[in-house]
């Protein structure tokens, strides 16, 4: 049984710590705690309908079509994103679902829009267990991205482990 969201949530702060050029930044940032998971907190001016649209995955109800032609082989997934509980964020926060996954480990969103820009998006799981930055151009300049990356950082994402999608080759079908 799912407990109300709306009772439970109360604003926390999460302590993370970012990797840049070698050094070590601690920093701590906003969440919401609901008695389970932490859930980083959405970008307070996201709109869903700039959101809609092609995204490339950079570093991952809406129709969630995650397609790619990669060395000549259709690659794609089909899933749902749903709003969330409105006390998980007014805005930007997603129950999203792939056929033949498991269901997500917490009650409230599984991927937040931390932060949204006209073409690029911070997009982050409960827990801060994984970080997605996706962009309307399949190919960013590097300076580009560390610099979202480092944002990310900030925001409260582990850059200990990103790892960058190389789009080489991947033709949207």
């Amino acid at each position: 049984m799912r407990p109300s969201a709306t009772a439970l949530l109360q604003a926390s702060t999460v302590s993370a710590a970012a990797t840049t050029n070698q050094t070590q930044i601690s920093n701590v940032v906003p969440s919401l705690w609901d008695g389970q998971c932490y859930y980083p907190t959405a970008d307070p001016g996201f709109q869903l309908e700039p959101y809609l649209g092609r995204w490339y995955q950079t570093d991952g109800t809406v129709q969630v079509n995650n397609t790619c032609e990669a060395q000549g082989r259709a690659v794609n997934i089909l899933g749902a994103a749903s709003p969330a509980d409105p006390a998980y964020g007014a805005q930007g926060v997603f129950r999203v679902q792939f056929p033949g996954q498991p269901a997500p480990d917490c009650a409230g969103p599984n991927y937040i829009v931390q932060d949204l820009a006209d073409d690029i998006a911070i997009v982050q799981s409960n827990n801060f267990t994984t970080l997605f930055v996706l962009s309307r151009e399949q190919h960013l300049e590097d300076a580009v991205l560390d610099a979202w990356i480092e944002r990310a950082g900030i925001l409260g994402s582990s850059l200990e482990e990103v790892v960058r999608t190389d789009q080489t080759d991947c033709q949207f079908i």
